[in-house]
């Protein structure tokens, strides 16, 4: 599973190069609505991503043995 978030965020990492990239650009043009239409489906895309790295995480978690004491009443 460790493998699989980290496609996840290696993709989300990608994404948020390109649109930081974009987003400088729109910076400078504003009246740009194409960068704008186009940075607002990047930054989907890495909520997406975000999304299925922090279910990955949980999912490990929930995996992983308890390191909890177990006490029992007598």
């Amino acid at each position: 599973m460790v493998a699989e978030a980290g496609v996840w965020k290696k993709k989300r990492d990608d994404l948020k190069a390109k649109r930081d990239a974009l987003f400088e650009t729109y910076t400078k043009d504003p009246q740009n609505f194409h960068l704008a239409r186009e940075i607002k489906e990047i930054d989907d895309e890495v909520a997406e991503c975000t999304r299925h790295v922090e279910q990955e995480r949980r999912a490990e978690r929930s995996a992983a043995p308890s390191n909890k004491l177990v006490t029992t009443a007598k």
